[in-house]
């Protein structure tokens, strides 16, 4: 009778736990030059609509991230006047480092770094200055930004 009632007990835990899965990735981009050519290796070809911070057109996206949401350690969501949610995150070591050197060289400064949430090309929001172990992250639907604290939490 224990292994049924403990069986019950797992079963409900496990259906109201929802699907706290979310991906995130935060990838170096620049203006494509021609929309119809080829983008160079290692870089892919995305067009985007734009938003209140970026301008819409062809963009060539690094197929390496700087960051994913492995590399969130906390947040705090905001809401933007748009209607769309920004993330003010906390990066975990490996990024702080990796987002420090990426940043350092002023070649990388202006430019814009791609957000893909879920697959979605969120924002192209330019670096600005120099990163350091916080950053904000625009283009979030108001169900994303939930998704992504309830993933922070448990994880």
């Amino acid at each position: 009778m224990r292994y049924f009632i403990f069986l019950g007990f797992l079963l409900l835990a496990l259906i109201s736990c929802g699907d706290d899965s979310i991906t995130i990735a935060l990838c170096p981009a620049e203006m494509a030059p021609d929309p119809a050519s080829t983008p160079p290796s290692g870089w892919t070809l995305v067009e985007y609509g734009g938003d209140a911070h970026t301008a819409a057109g062809s963009y060539y996206v690094r197929d390496e991230a700087l960051l994913t949401e492995w590399n969130i350690i906390a947040l705090k969501v905001a809401s933007q006047p748009e209607g769309s949610k920004a993330a003010v995150v906390r990066l975990n070591e490996y990024a702080i480092r990796k987002m420090k050197k990426f940043s350092s060289d002023p070649a990388n400064i202006k430019k814009p770094l791609a957000l893909s949430i879920n697959g979605r090309w969120a924002s192209f929001t330019p670096l600005l200055e120099a990163s350091s172990d916080r950053m904000t992250l625009r283009g979030f639907t108001p169900e994303e930004a939930e998704q992504l604290e309830r993933y922070i939490k448990t994880k």
